[in-house]
């Protein structure tokens, strides 16, 4: 499963850099809960060039196929993509840590406490058929995903109560007082006419944004083109964005052949996650004569953490001992070094290189929310054996002995009486090659790991139904982290039917940590929370932690322009910033 920044809610492109903490921008064009905003009303983002040229076609690739177009219930798998035809109330600043701005909502209000948000609409905000979008599209959106949404949207919105106070204002309540991340929520949300689901017709997509759809062809072709007369066209966040005249998006089976279309010049833009291929597959003369361009940067804050998320309400997975084990055999440093090529590195914390890093021994204000983790090391496995040595398999054995699974010859006997078996659903091809060697790692300690491949969506399906003993997991934590951390790790949601917290933990520190990240209005107290959930995060040993991607690979056919501002450590985002020289 891949719990990226559009799956949780759009969180986290900026560093993880917090401003000083100000008063509140509220009853303004924007938004900001942790200081003053960096632009005023109609201004540009500094990261695009509000001067670039409209026109040409972009043709882009996707690996997830479609079977509906309908955007807002579940199930069913609509395009991604089709998202862009709808507006939001409000977009986030992708150089800035928490701060919106404004698209069909020309003013928002946050009450001090989080329990309310209120957005007075812009008059001049129309949906394509031209009816002029309302509070009560807004109120309708948000009741649909959360009673007929997907189960991330039904969780996520579960305390909100959207209420349409007049044509142009609306106001969200939360129920979750205190919940810092309540913007974040609500302005990611595409905004749905309400007036087609009224008539019977939510097969007709029309929306209010910068494109509309003009070719829907399930599993996986989507051409979008671009509203000439766009509503929003000179609003600030929306100037220097959206260049295109048409963006075409086909699916294609896996990302190999993905590469092939983009050599075959069938794909303009192309994102490597093969690091392999990166130092030998561009050496063709398409790219030698400097027809298509490459480049390599960092990835945005933290970068992707992959692991093996481990079901704790399965027996033997509820042992931290057990999960200790599995984690001490797997050798992270020939999956970065020999595997992977040296473009990854060893997982050591969930907020690496930022002031939320646990380090050494913790400060009286972490020990406060640490609980029976005050003594716990920041890293549980620095001072022993390294991952996956002959040492650590030792130091495994005797954590399962410990925890009754001995070792009967050569199988170790799990809580039902047969061979200890495990098997672990792979949604994410890149950690197949190093499992394929933990494999034998762990049956040198009488364990079977058993690897099952499949379509993501049912492997998806099967982990929300909790019918997976491990299971990949990505997950890229936010600038401002809560969100994600709520919905992963908070013991609230642990036996909450199809919800994301798929290991099932309920332990009151991590809880408590996760409320204190949520809650911190300052970036000395966003650091402490941090650093607690990352210690007894480490501690608990909940996933087998793979190895953390900090790098972004992308190339390109040589006929692009690109805005300074992604050079400067913002992620490349082709569709909304680049445009046809």
């Amino acid at each position: 499963m891949i719990l990226t920044r559009r799956a949780i809610l759009a969180g986290g492109a900026a560093a993880l850099v917090v401003r000083p903490r100000a008063a509140f921008a509220n009853g303004s064009h924007g938004f900001s809960p942790l200081g003053t905003l960096k632009y005023g009303p109609g201004e540009a983002f500094d990261y695009v060039n509000d001067a670039a040229p409209k026109g040409g076609t972009l043709r882009l690739k996707t690996m997830r196929a479609f079977d509906t177009i309908d955007t807002l219930r579940y199930p069913g798998r609509p395009p991604a993509d089709l998202r862009v035809i709808y507006d939001r109330l409000a977009v986030a600043s992708d150089d800035e840590s928490a701060s919106f701005y404004g698209l069909l909502a020309q003013s928002i209000h946050v009450a001090d406490d989080f329990s309310a948000a209120t957005f007075t609409l812009r008059d001049a905000a129309r949906w394509h058929d031209g009816r002029p979008v309302s509070a009560h599209d807004v109120a309708f959106t948000f009741a649909t995903l959360k009673d007929e949404g997907a189960p991330f949207y039904r969780q996520a919105f579960a305390p909100l109560t959207a209420i349409a106070e007049s044509d142009t204002r609306v106001r969200i309540e939360n129920s979750r007082i205190g919940d810092r991340d309540l913007m974040r929520k609500i302005a990611t949300i595409p905004i749905h006419p309400k007036h087609l689901w009224r008539d019977g017709r939510p097969d007709a997509v029309v929306g209010s944004g910068p494109y509309r759809a003009v070719r829907i062809e399930p599993p996986g072709r989507l051409v979008l083109e671009r509203v000439p007369d766009y509503w929003g066209k000179d609003l600030g966040p929306n100037r220097g964005r959206w260049n295109f005249d048409t963006l075409d998006i086909r699916l294609y089976r896996d990302d190999t052949a993905g590469f092939q279309a983009f050599t075959a010049e069938t794909v303009d833009v192309h994102r490597e996650r093969d690091a392999a291929r990166w130092r030998t597959g561009y050496a063709g003369a398409w790219f030698e004569t400097g027809r298509a361009r490459r480049e390599e940067g960092d990835a945005p804050g933290v970068g992707t953490v992959l692991g093996l998320v481990m079901n704790t309400r399965r027996a033997p997975f509820g042992d931290v001992r057990v999960r200790e084990a599995l984690a001490l055999a797997f050798d992270e440093a020939r999956a970065a070094a020999d595997l992977l090529d040296g473009s990854v590195k060893p997982f050591k914390s969930v907020f690496s290189g930022t002031p939320l890093e646990a380090k050494g021994a913790a400060s009286a204000a972490e020990r406060a929310l640490l609980g029976p983790f005050e003594d716990a090391p920041a890293d549980p496995f620095a001072a022993g054996p390294a991952r996956g040595s002959r040492e650590a398999l030792r130091r495994a054995s005797a954590l399962l002995d410990a925890a009754g699974l001995t070792l009967d010859g050569a199988v170790r006997p799990g809580p039902d009486g047969g061979p200890l078996r495990v098997e672990v659903l792979i949604s994410r091809l890149e950690a197949e090659p190093a499992l394929g060697w933990y494999q034998t790692a762990l049956r040198r300690l009488g364990v079977d790991l058993v690897l099952t491949r499949g379509d993501s969506a049912l492997l998806g399906r099967r982990m929300l139904d909790r019918d997976f003993d491990m299971a990949t997991l990505s997950w890229s934590p936010a600038a401002l982290p809560g969100t994600a951390e709520r919905l992963l790790w908070h013991g609230a949601l642990a036996q909450s039917p199809a919800s994301y917290a798929l290991s099932g933990i309920d332990h009151p520190a991590l809880n408590g940590a996760i409320e204190a990240l949520e809650a911190a209005r300052s970036p000395e107290g966003l650091a402490v929370a941090g650093r607690a959930f990352d210690r007894i995060f480490r501690n608990l040993h909940l996933m087998v932690p793979l190895w953390r991607a900090d790098r972004v690979r992308i190339a390109w056919w040589d006929r692009f322009g690109r805005p300074e501002g992604e050079r400067a450590g913002l992620a490349p985002s082709p569709m909304d910033r680049w445009w046809v020289r």
